[in-house]
């Protein structure tokens, strides 16, 4: 897996190192009124078959928490994970 650049709006998977953990960040309007999205970041144990399976927490923060976040996961060696590609295996 590529290391990936920095971004502005956090959205997907990004799995550590060692791939015993897997982030996925997510957004979304709750409604037209809503000023700003509702980001969630979720942090899930992956198992020996490699898919994330066991959740393990959820936080909601605002956009720049999110992107803080990402940000220095990507800068600890975290890479783009695809869970798509991974729940199929």
């Amino acid at each position: 897996m590529a290391k990936i650049d920095k971004i502005t709006a956090p959205s997907g998977w990004l799995i550590d190192p060692h791939n015993k953990w897997v982030i996925h960040f997510d957004f979304k309007k709750v409604s037209n009124e809503q000023i700003s999205p509702n980001f969630t970041i979720d942090m899930w144990g992956v198992v020996p078959n490699g898919k994330p399976m066991k959740f393990k927490s959820r936080r909601k923060v605002t956009k720049e928490d999110s992107l803080k976040t990402w940000n220095q996961l990507v800068s600890s060696n975290w890479v783009e994970f695809d869970y798509e590609k991974n729940i199929t295996a």
